[in-house]
Formats: C-alpha cells, structure tokens, sequence
C-alpha cells in the first residue's frame, strides 16, 4: 500500500506520542524517588557532651571512659553509609526502573545520577559514606527540579503533536481534493482545466497557509529544558535521526509540489 503524507504526519505523530510516555514515566518515577527521599534523614553529627563522633569512631578508650551520653549518641547514629545506601536503592528502584531506561538511556547509576543532578552530586553518592544535610539538599532540588522540567516538556510535546494533527488533518484533505482534481484532468477541455486550475490554486492556498503556521510554531520552539540535553531544539530532539527532520513541513512541502505539477497540466 503507498504510504500517504498523511501516513508520514501520522508516523511523527506516534514518535511524539512515545516521548510523552516516556517523559510522562519519568516524572512518575522521579516523584517516587523524591516521596522516598523525604523519608530518609540526613546524616548529623553527635553534638551530646563533646565533639562530633559517630558510631565507627568509637574506639576501645571511649568505651573504657564509659562516657554514658557519648555511647548514647554514638548509638542513636545509623551506621556509615545506611543513608546513601537508601538513596542508591531508591534511585534504581524509581528512576533507573522505567521500562525503556535500558533502551533509551543504559546508564550506570553514576552517569544518570550525573545527567541530572550534576557530577559532583553523582560522586558523592556513589562514592561517599554519609548522607549529609548539603547533599541530601542537593538530591532534593534535582528531584524537584527533574519533575518540574518534565511537566514543562510534556506541555511542549503536546503543542507538537496538536499541530502535527492539525497538519496531518490538512493533508489528509488536500490529497482527496487532488485524487479528485488528477481524475478529471486527462480529455478535460480548456473551459474546464480553467476551473480545475482554479481548485488547485484554493488548494495550494491551503497548503501554504499549512507551510506558514507549521514554519512559526518550528522557529518558535525553546530548548528541549531537560538536564543534560543542552541546546537541543525540539526538532532535532524527536527527529534528529531521520533523513527529513521536519517532517510536518517536508509533507506539506510534497503536497504543494504535486499541487504546482497539477497546474502546469492544467496550462497545456
């Protein structure tokens, strides 16, 4: 079966409808991982009797001094590490477990962690023994900010994917109009190519008014604002990959290509 123009939009249409669920798990996940977050403390020193200790560096002439509150507050410390170990865990049980992180993205822990709060946050996260109130501040604001650029690029997607719909409708009906047009041009007469001209020149208006609105909102479009895709237009972001990156505006530009080759039939 030819693939119609419409068939063309349509196909762009499916790409965008998979990035919005994509990015629609993705702000999911990371709204689990922040809920998670919330529930675990950051790590603080002792401050009971003394100076900051903790419950690895108790040595054997502490617990000789028998020093009742320093033990306490020794105790009331999670061991090293149990705060980050809990982040990790939560991180890979919620933003690296959205079913395409391994076809889209296959990263380690450290690198995702990077792509979106930063590669000093990533190293001590992975790295580092203690949650502490700065980090556990920073993996909060990335979090948040992580759900906030993704509700932002869901709406961008969604403006595209209107006016994908509202190009692909627009073909859909300027392609019968001229099935029709090109099923009356052969034996027509001169009285009646003039008419059939006439048509196609309403149908070439249509199109370029198509070309028009699709060439504002293309040029009109921001950054793709999520971290670690920087400067990506949205454009290049969807459709980088293809041989037409614009494929809303190279299907238009076909149908007013067989329009323009429709008329010079109608001049002979």
């Amino acid at each position: 079966m030819t693939e119609t123009l419409h068939d063309r939009v349509a196909d762009a249409v499916e790409t965008v409808d998979r990035e919005i669920e994509y990015i629609t798990d993705e702000r999911a996940a990371f709204d689990r991982f922040r809920a998670r977050l919330s529930k675990v403390e950051p790590w603080t020193p002792a401050t009971a009797d003394g100076p900051a200790t903790d419950a690895a560096g108790i040595g054997a002439g502490s617990a000789a001094t028998g020093s009742a509150p320093a033990l306490a507050a020794a105790r009331s410390e999670p061991p090293v590490g149990t705060g980050l170990r809990t982040v990790r865990r939560a991180y890979r049980e919620t933003v690296m477990a959205v079913p395409h992180f391994e076809a889209e993205y296959d990263d380690t822990l450290r690198a995702n962690l990077a792509a979106e709060c930063g590669a000093d946050v990533a190293a001590q996260v992975v790295e580092g023994t203690r949650l502490t109130p700065p980090l556990y501040r920073a993996l909060a604001a990335a979090a948040d900010r992580a759900v906030d650029e993704r509700s932002r690029f869901r709406r961008s997607l969604e403006r595209e994917r209107d006016s994908l719909t509202t190009v692909g409708d627009g073909l859909a009906a300027c392609e019968r109009r001229l099935d029709e047009i090109d099923a009356e041009l052969d034996g027509a007469d001169p009285e009646r190519l003039g008419r059939l001209d006439e048509r196609l020149a309403d149908a070439e208006a249509s199109c370029a008014d198509l070309a028009d609105e699709r060439q504002r909102l293309v040029h009109g479009r921001p950054a793709v604002p999520l971290s670690g895709v920087d400067g990506v237009s949205l454009i290049n972001f969807l459709y980088g990959d293809r041989e037409r990156r614009c494929p809303g505006l190279a299907a238009v530009a076909d149908c007013l290509g067989r329009v323009r080759d429709l008329r010079t039939r109608c001049l002979r």
